[in-house]
């Protein structure tokens, strides 16, 4: 998988993705946002915007920044911005998560909504999430992690089409992710229809990710 082969995929099923990723999804967006308890005039990031489903969730007291590697799903979200008229999102950017033209420690939070499984290198991201967030800031990820489960593994199967065509994977096991992250886990819960989705919320404790 590569980050060309990610973008033209999702450049080319943009009109389709809010039919299938919404509202089946919208649960661990909306909670991923209300648990990270933001407060006014936090400076947020989220990387993997996609066509913006949940900018309207956060809070209004917020600057938000959104980046995506497709022009094409930037510009829906730019266009629901627009039409739900959500004034707090600041900037909306053609960018690769894997390398963030940002400063460093540039915002309070930075969150990843379903994106770790369709990046080609989810610990590359996650090492740009913690540098381009402040030190104690919050890095939120939203995520499906590989369980042994008969239960997940009947849901990988029946997603498996959903997986070609979006080019993302069921390969991330938990444990291993947030080791080889090292990210510091404040909680971990799970969301969404038959709780298949795992949000890990993490401070940045700013530790080198020596696995990139």
């Amino acid at each position: 998988m590569s980050t060309d082969s990610v973008t033209k995929a999702y450049g080319r099923f943009a009109h389709l993705y809010d039919v299938i990723f919404g509202h089946p999804l919208d649960s661990g967006r909306r909670t991923a946002i209300e648990r990270t308890h933001l407060q006014p005039g936090n400076r947020v990031l989220e990387v993997g915007v996609g066509t913006g489903l949940s900018l309207s969730h956060y809070p209004p007291e917020v600057k938000i920044t959104g980046i995506d590697i497709s022009p094409e799903m930037l510009e829906k979200a730019r266009k629901r911005v627009s039409q739900e008229k959500l004034t707090h999102v600041e900037e909306l950017r053609t960018m690769d998560a894997q390398a963030m033209d940002f400063e460093d420690h540039s915002f309070d939070a930075v969150f990843a909504m379903y994106i770790m499984a369709v990046v080609p290198d989810p610990y590359r991201v996650v090492q740009e999430m913690s540098r381009v967030c402040r030190p104690g800031g919050h890095l939120v990820i939203v995520n499906y992690f590989r369980t042994g489960s008969k239960k997940f593994r009947l849901n990988e199967w029946i997603a498996k089409p959903l997986g070609k065509m979006f080019h993302f994977h069921f390969k991330l096991d938990l444990q291993e992710f947030t080791h080889r992250a090292h990210l510091d886990v404040i909680e971990s819960y799970r969301a969404n229809i038959f709780s298949h989705t795992t949000v890990l919320h993490c401070r940045n404790n700013g530790a080198p990710n020596t696995d990139v």
